[in-house]
């Protein structure tokens, strides 16, 4: 039997190139609306549109990797389309978000001079020693570049998608095998928020690595160890 295939989906303000970088073999990506090329969508977008378009092109069931917004377009996958999900990995997310918060970053998103924003962001993402290192990483240069080249409204819609994101009582439906994974220095999504979701998802286990909520940018080593541990466990390896 040919192991189901992996689909890795990317945090807010990324695009499919984020795959590249992790070095997962046979992985495939997707760049989710608003992002990249994409642009813009239509006002309104929510992160259920988002799992529904994946489901329309997925043929047989996955593998999802979601990292941050990834992981809440995750859950709203296997909820929406369990069909289409034959594991989870739900990386640095949550299974509800900070409205107030995430209404408040749009509107700075929108408001805010670019550098700014990117420089927040980037502070929020990777710890000061990945910031402070010379030669800039190659997955920094890539982050930046991919926030400092989003459109403004794109991505204040995408924060205010998000604000409106909570499946918290819905968890018990999902019954993919699921690996919660945090960032032990994650100060965007802490690991309580994914020891929450292991708590609360009905066949999941939780997970650690020494990494901020960027992780797998940050650590990729021990991001795919994780994702390689995770397939193992589900017998996808």
């Amino acid at each position: 039997m040919t192991a189901a295939p992996v689909l890795i989906l990317h945090a807010a303000g990324l695009d499919a190139a984020c795959a590249d970088l992790l070095g997962v073999d046979g992985a495939i990506s997707v760049t989710l609306p608003g992002h990249g090329i994409r642009r813009r969508q239509r006002p309104g977008l929510q992160l259920e549109d988002m799992a529904d378009e994946i489901a329309g092109w997925v043929r047989t069931p996955v593998h999802v990797v979601g990292l941050s917004l990834g992981g809440m377009v995750a859950q709203h996958l296997a909820l929406a389309h369990p069909g289409s999900v034959h594991s989870l990995v739900l990386a640095c997310t949550t299974a509800r978000t900070p409205t107030e918060i995430l209404v408040d970053r749009a509107a700075a998103t929108e408001s805010d001079p670019t550098e700014r924003t990117v420089a927040t962001t980037l502070e929020r993402w990777f710890t000061a020693d990945f910031l402070a290192a010379t030669p800039e990483p190659e997955a920094l240069a890539y982050a930046r570049r991919c926030l400092q080249n989003i459109d403004k409204a794109s991505f204040a819609d995408i924060w205010r998608a998000m604000a409106d994101h909570d499946v918290l009582d819905r968890l018990g439906e999902i019954t993919a095998p699921t690996t919660c994974l945090a960032g032990k220095h994650d100060v965007s999504t802490p690991p309580q928020e994914l020891i929450t979701l292991a708590e609360r998802l009905p066949n999941a286990r939780y997970v650690e690595i020494d990494a901020p909520h960027m992780a797998p940018l940050e650590k990729p080593n021990e991001f795919r160890q994780a994702l390689s541990d995770h397939l193992a466990w589900v017998g996808g390896a």
